[in-house]
């Protein structure tokens, strides 16, 4: 029998963390992996995370039921094809996903229901397009692209895709979809780890290992580029027995690591210590309460050591925090940004400038604004913007949580909208920010405030008005 089935379907599996629950359009994160199979296929993984509570449940027999038909289609990308010309997809099919629940009131939003899809595929370039088609609501899309190598063909020792998981650990159970190489691993396409004990799980395959004694060695470890070296206390070298398919479960502690991307590198070393094979994962952690370190002898400040170890892309992202919350004056800067030191320079004045901690290694502002970040991840996606883009995240983010919020999501003459309450925002009192669903995409805009500088509508409760 073979150790892989060609296509299967997964269980649903519930994963919590922290929450506040929230009205939500469907969200998803997909991801992807590939693994040796046969001489002329690899076998690929297809993940699907999502988030339970943006489901569109509804009354059933018994319970509460949902379905989100799921359009898949793998697409062979003809490079040297003329545009019009039509590829036959190595995969097409729409799979009937579907939950129940006895009571969606136990919902919270951190939970997730996680779908796998395994196929066979000739190795070769390929563009993955999923089509989610929730019952009563619009098609959300994502496209990815994928490589899938020839691992069969390939000469000396090669790594597989990395799979990143939540759980795993040895199982039995052959019947279990998520099952492969009597492991039980529970993926996970969001690719975020963070908090008390957090750590990354994760889960590839060696082939063909340096065979020159019984052993090789396998380096893991976490690195702050693809590219990069390992981290201090982020690293694990393994003595491993030399098989032709060897078979690697592991995971590393990242509970100490601050906020930002990283990424899990993986290398096999033969007996002269020289790498044969490497492979890599991104992934993300949120520790807004851990400090990143100071060496003794440097004489930067905090903000200036904490961007001078980012890369480029981290620094992408960090300016995209800071718009959020930025002054006009601040977003013209940020347009005139050009290089990654001018990036570096703007952010360590922009957090310089709000913080309000006297203590030289801590910001008490930035620290304040990524534990909030942690919330809006989790709770405030739209379909097409980042969760901190949206105006829900931009108002959590910039005055914090509400003291109160008063959802409406089915009224009869109203739109669908939430109302925000703060007992009493500095320079403001006591104030209020009302969100509306205009088209029931699950979309919130700013209708109205009565703090300073924003959206307001003097007939607002008439806005709200269906007709």
């Amino acid at each position: 029998m073979p150790r892989f089935y060609s296509a299967v379907l997964l269980a649903v599996l519930s994963l919590s963390a922290s929450a506040v629950s929230a009205q939500e359009g469907v969200i998803f994160r997909p991801d992807v992996a590939t693994f040796r199979y046969t001489e002329d296929q690899a076998l690929v993984e297809l993940y699907l995370s999502f988030r339970a509570e943006t489901l569109p449940f509804a009354a059933a027999a018994e319970g509460f039921e949902a379905t989100v038909p799921t359009h898949v289609v793998v697409r062979p990308v003809a490079q040297a094809a003329p545009s019009s010309a039509e590829v036959t997809p190595a995969f097409d099919q729409t799979l009937p996903f579907a939950y129940a629940l006895a009571d969606t009131a136990a919902l919270s939003s951190s939970q997730v229901f996680v779908e796998q899809l395994r196929m066979a595929v000739a190795p070769g370039e390929y563009e993955v397009d999923v089509t989610l088609q929730p019952e009563g609501q619009a098609e959300v899309k994502a496209l990815l692209n994928l490589t899938v190598p020839d691992y069969a063909g390939a000469e000396g020792t090669s790594i597989s895709a990395i799979q990143l998981a939540t759980a795993i650990q040895p199982s039995t159970d052959a019947t279990n979809p998520l099952t492969k190489s009597g492991l039980m691993i529970r993926p996970n396409p969001d690719a975020f780890y963070g908090g008390i004990g957090a750590t990354v799980s994760y889960y590839t395959e060696v082939y063909s290992p340096p065979s020159d004694t019984d052993t090789y060695t396998l380096v893991s470890f976490i690195a702050e580029s693809a590219g990069g070296a390992a981290l201090p206390a982020h690293e694990t070298r393994l003595a491993r027995t030399a098989r032709p398919v060897d078979v690697v479960a592991g995971q590393i502690d990242v509970s100490t690591l601050p906020s930002g991307i990283y990424h899990l590198r993986l290398v096999a070393l033969n007996e002269a210590n020289e790498a044969v094979a490497e492979q890599t994962k991104r992934f993300f952690v949120i520790n807004p309460d851990v400090e990143r370190a100071l060496s003794a002898a440097d004489m930067m400040s905090y903000e200036e050591t904490l961007y001078a170890a980012m890369g480029e892309e981290e620094l992408d992202l960090n300016i995209r925090h800071a718009r959020v919350i930025a002054t006009a004056r601040e977003e013209a800067q940020i347009a005139a940004l050009a290089t990654d030191e001018d990036r570096r320079r703007f952010l360590v004045s922009f957090w310089s400038s709000r913080d309000q901690d006297e203590r030289p290694s801590i910001n008490d502002a930035r620290q304040t604004f990524y534990g909030r970040l942690r919330t809006v991840m989790a709770n405030y996606s739209e379909f097409g913007q980042e969760p901190y883009e949206t105006d829900r995240g931009r108002i959590y983010l910039t005055y914090g949580p509400p003291s109160e919020i008063d959802r409406r999501p089915f009224e009869a003459d109203l739109l669908q909208h939430e109302i925000w309450s703060y007992e009493n925002i500095p320079g403001e009192g006591r104030s209020l920010f009302v969100f509306v669903d205009r088209y029931s995409s699950d979309r919130y805009e700013l209708l109205h405030s009565n703090v300073t500088g924003e959206s307001s509508v003097l007939d607002w409760q008439n806005e709200l008005r269906r007709f």
